[in-house]
């Protein structure tokens, strides 16, 4: 039935693992899966550990969310060449798999605050950590190496909204 569906849990753990491992290369055949299920958890897992911090913020989650998966999907096939070009659901696939900090992040602040000079230090860290996971994997998808800063600016923009729900 899972295979039916589309879910292939040893794509979700090579991705996975891809996030968490910066020094590890992608495997090309892993970022054309276009995968919804893992972005889909790690999604709720965000929500989650906010609820658990009193703060309902599913509403944002996933208007930041598909804002920016959006956005991102129309800067990036505007940046990148004629014969190659990106999904919306390879995006969101990208976006929501690079998103695992920033799930680690609220975890954290469920039992620390992240108000103070360390919290802001940790938080610009996992930000940063996304961005480049994110861009390792657009660079990895579009053969975007030239364009990976273009690439990156954005992506630290909208990891930045989820660092802020995260953390106020």
């Amino acid at each position: 039935l899972l295979e039916e569906l589309g879910i292939n849990f040893d794509h979700i753990m090579q991705k996975t693992l891809a996030v968490l491992i910066p020094t590890k290369t992608p495997d090309h055949e892993i970022m054309i899966d276009a995968d919804m299920a893992g972005p889909l958890v790690f999604c709720l897992l965000l929500g989650f550990c906010l609820m658990l911090r009193l703060k309902m913020h599913f509403g944002y989650i996933y208007g930041f969310g598909l804002i920016g998966c959006v956005g991102m999907y129309t800067i990036l096939n505007l940046m990148s060449d004629h014969d190659k070009s990106i999904d919306i659901f390879r995006t969101i696939s990208i976006l929501g798999y690079c998103l695992l900090p920033i799930v680690g992040l609220a975890a954290l602040s469920t039992v620390f605050s992240l108000k103070g000079y360390i919290g802001f230090g940790l938080t610009a860290f996992t930000v940063l950590w996304c961005t480049i996971a994110a861009t390792r994997f657009v660079e990895a998808t579009l053969g975007m190496r030239d364009q990976r800063y273009l690439v990156a600016y954005p992506l630290m923009l909208l990891y930045s909204c989820f660092a802020l729900i995260t953390v106020f």
